[in-house]
């Protein structure tokens, strides 16, 4: 049975609850996601036809546009007007030059309206500007070099002066950063995450997958694929909230060593399943994409079908439930129109736009 038709069960047998636990570690409030869901919403996709995507990632919401990246480069960004469900233009050169950019990971929010930033695997922030579609290049870049700052493996502005990230190691779960790559806070901690306390890299990679913040800049959130876990920092309050549940997925993992300094996470559990694929951190709300398949058929068949969204609010209860009838592998959300766009996971991937009330 798969872990969506076990879900459909749950939600039918039971109501949903949280069960606070604020005590468990210094500065974190734990909450366990245990009893029954809240009643399925079903959510009817409405796809936009777009053609011009070839192998996407990640779409991003900015002022009125969907922004999508494609490793095929050609080009590497994709802008799609809303309003007219369309594609508008490209952005973007690929190359090492000033102002080109590579394969972009991660798109983050600018302080100046109608712009946004694109974040690459080397390590280079980029702004692009949504006024001019001939402009492709980017119009400011940034670029670890500080030592300190190159171990961010996920950054995204805080102010127009300061940063938040996590890295690839060190004990602090989310780091602040001055934009010269200094070191200005941590914040949570990694040790004792994990059974027998391993290297702290090892439960980075267990449970820090994705980052990303909200738009106004005061809630910073990270999730796991191979545990249905997730922590939001409160910038403001620095508190930080751990989500856990509903199935409490734990596989089974390896510590394994390229050499004696080097260690790496390594999940050989043959019956683990993909816990979350996504998610979106609104003003008022966190949206959790839940795919629930086993990891080995994801691998086998190159899909990912995710079609549950899981809505929680920011005390860590999970307030709505939808069932999409179009899998995806991506989502961003327009909170204040109340829709959820997706990047399809199917063979000709678009963008599907579900309105929910």
């Amino acid at each position: 049975m798969s872990r969506i038709s076990l879900l459909l069960i749950l939600v039918i047998l039971c109501q949903c609850s949280s069960d606070k636990n604020s005590e468990y570690r210094a500065g974190e409030t734990w909450v366990r996601i245990e009893g029954n869901l809240p009643n399925t919403e079903q959510l009817t996709g409405i796809p936009f036809g777009i053609k011009n995507f070839y192998n996407t990632r990640k779409p991003f919401l900015v002022d009125g546009h969907i922004i999508v990246s494609d490793k095929a480069m050609s080009p590497p960004i994709h802008v799609i007007d809303v309003k007219d469900r369309k594609w508008a233009y490209g952005l973007g050169v690929e190359g090492y030059g000033p102002g080109e950019i590579s394969y972009i990971w991660t798109f983050d929010y600018s302080f100046t309206p109608r712009k946004f930033w694109a974040y690459n695997f080397d390590k280079v922030f980029s702004e692009f500007s949504l006024e001019d579609s001939t402009a492709k290049l980017s119009s400011k870049q940034l670029k670890q070099r500080n030592p300190e700052f190159v171990l961010a493996t996920d950054i995204l502005w805080l102010t127009d002066t300061t940063l938040m990230g996590i890295r690839v190691s060190g004990e602090e779960k989310f780091v602040e950063y001055s934009k010269e790559g200094e070191i200005l806070g941590g914040y949570g901690s990694w040790k004792g995450m994990l059974p027998g306390d391993p290297p702290l890299n090892i439960a980075i990679s267990a449970f820090a997958m994705h980052f990303t913040s909200n738009q106004s800049k005061s809630k910073f959130g990270f999730f796991s694929m191979d545990r249905d876990h997730f922590e939001i920092l409160d910038y403001p309050t620095k508190e930080i909230l751990v989500v856990e549940g509903p199935f409490f997925e734990v596989p089974d993992y390896k510590v394994g060593y390229r050499s004696a300094n080097d260690p790496y996470y390594y999940m050989n559990d043959a019956d683990a399943v993909r816990t979350y694929q996504d998610f979106f951190l609104g003003e008022d709300y966190i949206y959790m994409l839940y795919n629930g398949e086993k990891v080995s058929k994801i691998k086998s068949t190159g899909m990912v079908e995710s079609r549950i969204v899981f809505v929680f609010d920011y005390n860590g209860k999970m307030v709505r439930q939808f069932e999409l009838d179009r899998p995806i592998k991506y989502l961003t959300v327009d909170e204040e129109n109340q829709i959820i766009y997706g990047l399809s996971s199917e063979e000709n991937e678009d963008i599907v736009e579900f309105k929910y009330r």
